[in-house]
């Protein structure tokens, strides 16, 4: 089985993406985009902040319409199989840098259900390979304006018997640090961990890779939940695929049992700083066997990391 996993892309910086076509040549069986996938808050006249409710679904409607309508992207999304492709987001396609859905102000509840809703629909149009009708076709649509729009979903997906892949949100419910008792701190609110820590411990000799917008280094202010991931990496084989740093990155993680590994590529077709510094083209893939996870990260189509996981000790392997 092989897994291609990307993050932070902006048709706006870049209009030509290879990064598509090298993955494209790779035959993935599966492509899984790890949050910024488009930039709300980036390039425009007026900060999504400051947008009528209209406003801001006409501009979700046009960054997520520019994106599916990428040349490499589209021709990818149609080639894989249907249902082949994930999406999670993170802060810049949730709403604007840095946002945390637990601390919104009341006035911006209603956006949060708006780019859910958009969210949910390009989920859906990937499903669907872009096929026609695949994806709503204005802003106001019925599917965008739910006034009860249910959370992002995050599916715990069986790739194989012994490979699961589960598919997180981090955003939604995340607090603040500053000024927050620890013992109130959240990334992924305690539901979403509890549903999270069944399905993981239900499949123990399995494989599971764990979708994550930020990096695990991004939790350190979260201790109960980064303890929680941590406690649950000790009893499981657990992989975590982060993207958000515009750079790729192979880290491991002590837990007193199994380590936490984690495996990051972020920067698929955007620059260091979003619109400036130098040209990001990163992408990873994983190849998974009976006997090791073999994890390797590209930059500008050349191998700069790679990693072999032996399955049975859940540590590197010596090839």
């Amino acid at each position: 089985m092989r897994i291609a996993f990307v993050s932070c892309m902006f048709n706006r910086v870049f209009s030509d993406q290879p990064v598509w076509s090298w993955i494209d040549a790779c035959n993935p069986d599966r492509l899984v985009l790890l949050g910024d996938s488009l930039y709300l808050d980036v390039q425009t006249p007026r900060h999504p902040s400051e947008m009528s409710d209209v406003e801001f679904a006409d501009h979700l409607f046009t960054l997520y319409r520019e994106l599916m309508a990428q040349p490499q992207f589209a021709a990818l999304v149609r080639k894989m199989p249907a249902g082949s492709i994930d999406s999670i987001w993170d802060d810049h396609d949730f709403l604007w840098d840095d946002a945390k859905g637990a601390e919104m102000n009341p006035v911006h509840t209603s956006k949060v259900r708006l780019s859910t809703a958009f969210h949910e629909s390009f989920r859906s149009a990937l499903a669907r390979r872009f096929n026609a009708g695949s994806f709503p076709a204005d802003s106001l649509q019925a599917p965008f304006w739910d006034p009860a729009q249910p959370a992002l979903t995050t599916p715990s997906l069986a790739l194989s018997p012994d490979v699961w892949l589960h598919l997180s949100d981090g955003r939604t419910h995340r607090t603040r640090t500053h000024l927050l008792a620890e013992s109130r701190r959240t990334v992924f609110g305690d539901a979403q961990k509890r549903a999270f820590a069944a399905r993981i411990g239900a499949a123990p000799q399995a494989v599971h890779l764990f979708a994550s917008g930020s990096t695990v280094a991004g939790y350190q202010r979260y201790a109960r939940d980064r303890a929680w991931l941590d406690g649950l990496a000790a009893q499981q084989r657990l992989l975590v695929l982060s993207g958000d740093i515009h750079r790729n990155d192979l880290d491991a993680f002590f837990t007193g049992g199994f380590p936490l590994h984690e495996a990051t590529s972020s920067g698929a077709a955007i620059r260091d700083s979003v619109i400036v510094g130098s040209a990001r083209q990163n992408f990873g893939l994983l190849d998974i066997d009976a006997a090791t996870v073999t994890i390797q990260l590209f930059a500008k189509n050349r191998l700069e990391q790679r990693r072999v996981l032996n399955r049975q000790t859940w540590l590197p392997a010596t090839v």
